[in-house]
């Protein structure tokens, strides 16, 4: 077999905001590199997200989290970190489950426990 060639895109194949049009459109609405919030407003930034769900047997729970911190920038950083060193740092603690996978079921309470140790708050109770 000769050498593999590298994968290039194509016009079928290429991501959306990398076409002219969307490009154009993107490149007008979105803030240029550089030009996102000041450090004051990644730190002074929050969210808290509340989230309902019904089981399969109709128990219905109510999941809140919450973080300090930019969710733009800050907060998705926190959140992305502490998922690889997760998958780093703690192999031995996570589920043996194989796939694709949610963070959720991929990280389980390794997540739960690094996110909670750095200042994201996560809770959940029984309607």
């Amino acid at each position: 077999m000769g050498a593999a060639r590298p994968w290039t895109p194509s016009a079928t194949t290429a991501s959306p905001p990398t076409r002219p049009p969307t490009r154009y459109v993107l490149d007008r609405i979105l803030p240029a590199p550089g030009e996102g919030p000041s450090e004051k407003t990644q730190r002074n930034g929050y969210f808290a997200m509340d989230i309902y769900t019904t089981t399969t047997t109709g128990a219905r729970y109510a999941a809140r989290v919450k973080a300090q911190g930019d969710p733009g920038y800050r907060a998705t950083a926190v959140l992305l970190g502490e998922s690889a060193l997760s998958l780093v740092l703690d192999r031995d603690r996570l589920p043996d489950e194989a796939g694709v996978l949610t963070p959720a079921t991929a990280l389980a309470d390794v997540l739960v426990d690094r996110l909670r140790s750095a200042g994201v708050e996560i809770s959940a109770r029984k309607l």
